[in-house]
């Protein structure tokens, strides 16, 4: 999450998850030999591990990898003096 959010490195923010879930599947998969109760009981956290890798993959691609300098200071609505509108008939 900081790789992400706070240093603005998608691609580094991707390899770090998918390390992560490369290690918590081999972690999952040592304890179902010793004991499946506790293999199982990683599912959970290995499928939001899975939809976080897609999240960062997806908007690192998206942005082309750079999200810095993506950072809008005010929301859009509050700047109604700058807006134009267009008349569609």
């Amino acid at each position: 999450m900081p790789l992400f959010f706070w240093a603005k490195r998608p691609i580094e923010a991707t390899v770090d998850i998918v390390a992560l879930t490369g290690v918590t599947g081999y972690l999952a998969y040592v304890w179902g030999q010793v004991d499946s109760v506790s293999a199982w009981a990683l599912a959970p956290y290995l499928g939001w591990l899975g939809f976080a890798t897609y999240l960062s993959a997806g908007v690192g691609y998206l942005n082309d990898w750079d999200t810095a300098g993506k950072e809008v200071d005010f929301p859009p609505s509050t700047k109604l003096t700058d807006t134009k509108y267009v008349d569609e008939k």
